[in-house]
């Protein structure tokens, strides 16, 4: 019988829901707040003309749609106005029941699983695992570099971490200047509120600055 390996990942994978040691692509995404707290495993779908992502009921597990799993448990205060950033699968290979709609309780339908397929998305039993999974050495660090235009700085801090380390961004403009805005130049990794969480890539991102009115 096989292991499943890398069965927990660090500390934001307590419970088993990979089903091989291919993690697939992990992103940071941005959720939608008010939502409760959203358990790990739980597929997230990205909602119309926003960048904000939110749990997916049977009817948003859908061909179409840009769907995504829950890497780690979060909580999304219902009283935030800020996005909580969070780890999340593009694709990967997965145990069967262990993947689950938006009540958090109730595992995607094989409906689900055909739809989740086509996205990069696999699905083994648990049968075919033992559960003496190892833990997965999630403690490489990777660095972060802010790049600037002309017309002033922004720095990171921390300047590096490892897979789930919130890093802050502090943009300062020259004079006559205000900032704009930051793009991600590489990382995957999504910007809010001036903070991202580092996955398992490098990072750089660009702050923008214009005149001031």
């Amino acid at each position: 019988m096989a292991k499943i390996l890398n069965g927990t990942v660090g500390t934001l994978e307590p419970e088993y829901l990979l089903a091989s040691d291919f993690h697939g692509h992990r992103i940071a995404v941005s959720l939608e707040p008010g939502n409760g707290t959203v358990k790990r495993g739980t597929v997230l779908y990205r909602k119309d003309n926003s960048v904000l992502y939110a749990p997916a009921a049977s009817a948003n597990i859908t061909a179409g749609k840009d769907l995504v799993i829950l890497g780690e448990e979060v909580d999304t205060d219902e009283s935030a106005t800020v996005a909580m950033s969070a780890m999340a699968y593009q694709s990967g290979d997965f145990l069967r029941g262990y993947v689950l709609q938006s009540d958090g309780a109730t595992p995607v339908t094989a409906a689900h699983e055909i739809v989740l397929r086509g996205l990069g998305f696999t699905f083994k039993p648990m049968d075919d695992y033992s559960k003496d999974a190892p833990t997965a050495d999630n403690t490489a660090t990777v660095s972060v570099t802010v790049q600037n235009d002309t017309h002033g700085t922004g720095t990171a801090s921390p300047a590096s971490g490892t897979f789930g380390t919130e890093v802050t961004l502090t943009a300062t403009p020259s004079s006559n200047y205000e900032f704009d805005y930051w793009e991600v130049v590489s990382g995957d990794v999504t910007v809010a509120d001036n903070k991202f969480t580092i996955g398992d890539k490098a990072v750089t991102v660009k702050a923008h600055f214009k005149a001031s009115a």
